[in-house]
């Protein structure tokens, strides 16, 4: 049985749903608002000093040495992997990444396996659309 209950929010606005949750006596910090800016790239790392294996007088290689340009990375989450990390299925990935597209926003409420149904009820009742629980 799936924990997560999503819908799809035209403008956003919280505080109909925040207001129902906190009525019904559900905390309100699991609640996740996603929108179409929400892509992320995460702070440039540099990998491990490549001195500590070769030292300085080895000629340049690429990830091996640093007598050339020092390498780094980034952590880049896509809005995919956010709705992945809510458990959507990839056959329903589309469809949310349309809504983010068209301007939507994407509400999740990770559950309790006895409040789900309760959950997707005020989800319902505060307007939001595709209630789903994955």
């Amino acid at each position: 049985m799936g924990l997560v209950v999503t819908g799809i929010s035209q403008t956003g606005d919280l505080q109909a749903l925040e207001a129902s949750l906190k009525g019904a006596g559900f905390p309100l910090d699991p609640i996740q608002l996603i929108s179409g800016e929400d892509s992320t790239e995460g702070v440039a790392r540099r990998q491990i000093s490549p001195r500590l294996m070769t030292g300085d007088n080895a000629a340049y290689v690429p990830g091996i040495n640093n007598s050339g340009p020092g390498l780094s990375y980034f952590r880049n989450e896509s809005l995919s992997d956010r709705l992945a990390d809510l458990e959507i299925p990839d056959s329903e990935l589309d469809n949310y990444v349309e809504a983010l597209d068209a301007g939507r926003r994407i509400v999740a409420y990770f559950a309790k396996p006895e409040t789900i149904v309760q959950v997707e009820a005020i989800f319902r009742e505060s307007g939001l659309a595709k209630v789903k629980t994955f």
